[in-house]
């Protein structure tokens, strides 16, 4: 199992998309703590730079828990 972090995203020129980010469900007790940590991480400079600068919509945030498959 996993937390399951999506952060939607949007451009400069208004395209919309989401950055993705997953922690071992055992890593954080709730999901508060998973969401801070994603947000911590999706300010990290790898992580604009994976995005390509695109702005986060923190307001829209959402968690969830994931069984993860055989192949990840």
């Amino acid at each position: 199992m996993c937390w399951e972090i999506a952060i939607p995203t949007l451009t400069a020129d208004q395209r919309r998309g989401v950055q993705v980010f997953t922690y071992p469900v055992d890593a954080f007790a709730i999901s508060y703590d998973a969401k801070r940590r994603a947000i911590e991480d999706a300010i990290e400079e790898a992580a604009v730079r994976h995005r390509r600068g695109a702005d986060l919509d923190l307001s829209s945030v959402t968690v969830r828990t994931r069984t993860l498959d055989a192949l990840g």
